[in-house]
């Protein structure tokens, strides 16, 4: 995803990769089907030393709050940090350790895989539902650098934010414990009603929520025929023996069922199943 996001902004800008490792002092890539080259300067967190005005934070969840950690000191005062991550509990963390700073959320339909290091494949055109973590994330500091035509503002990001959180709680894991396409979890009965028997626990849920969401089932249900083909970020990350981000999917879903006491026995028993796993002894 962050290298999707680089595409967004034109040569005008000067793009600054943050990484784990510096191998080398430049990174570039191609964007297909496009063949745009993009190419920016690499860092890690040891050797950045410029102020940032704007950060983006495309890490996974689990790493999202020590990937900005590890970039602090270099937080212009005034700067704009955006969230990419799935699922819920980093962002809310995120926000109330750097609330001194613009926060924004992101809730993304995007589609993109690499093939290989240096190539990437924007492979379904989505869009990018963006709103304000804090108070000083504001519509109009964000116009001044994010291109406008690569995302849609909302001046409550909650309810989209919840949206995304439920159909990924009840297709991801899923998909990763049967190892299918998110198109089979409709096709096979036995997957559709476990799907369904997950929804409904999620539906008392949605019940509490201080806005309105269409049933559980029938937005996920609608995601699988849209994604048919798609194989889950969890279930890629499964198969490739990483840790998932199951503790800020279902993990958070099952806390908060706690907190309004509503039972959800299917969702504890897949969270419970996704962690046994121990994949990359998440």
């Amino acid at each position: 995803m962050a290298c999707l996001w680089a595409s967004y902004f034109t040569k005008q800008h000067s793009l600054k990769f943050i990484g784990r490792s510096l191998e080398k002092e430049k990174f570039c890539f191609t964007l297909k089907p496009q063949n745009k080259s993009i190419e920016g300067h690499l860092f890690n967190a040891k050797n950045l030393n410029s102020p940032i005005e704007h950060l983006i934070v495309a890490t996974k969840a689990f790493d999202a709050q020590s990937a900005v950690e590890s970039v602090q000191h270099c937080l212009s005062p005034n700067a704009q940090i955006l969230l990419l991550q799935n699922g819920m509990g980093s962002q809310q963390s995120i926000t109330q350790k750097f609330d001194h700073y613009g926060v924004y959320a992101c809730s993304s339909t995007e589609g993109a895989y690499k093939t290989d290091a240096h190539t990437l494949v924007h492979a379904g055109k989505g869009i990018n539902h963006i709103g304000p973590m804090n108070d000083k994330a504001d519509k109009s500091k964000l116009e001044q650098w994010l291109p406008e035509s690569d995302y849609q503002w909302h001046d409550n990001i909650d309810a989209i934010l919840w949206k995304k959180l439920i159909v990924n709680g009840a297709i991801n894991p899923l998909t990763l414990l049967y190892k299918c396409k998110n198109g089979e979890l409709i096709k096979q009965d036995h997957m559709r009603q476990h799907m369904i028997e997950i929804c409904s626990e999620l539906d008392l849920l949605i019940g509490k929520l201080p806005f309105k969401l269409a049933p559980a089932f029938s937005m996920a249900e609608e995601i699988c025929q849209s994604t048919a083909n798609n194989f889950s970020s969890m279930y890629q990350d499964g198969k490739n023996n990483r840790p998932t981000e199951i503790n800020f999917i279902t993990g958070y879903l099952a806390n908060k069922c706690a907190e309004f006491s509503v039972p959800c026995p299917q969702n504890l028993q897949i969270l419970e199943k996704v962690k046994q796993l121990n994949l990359g002894h998440q």
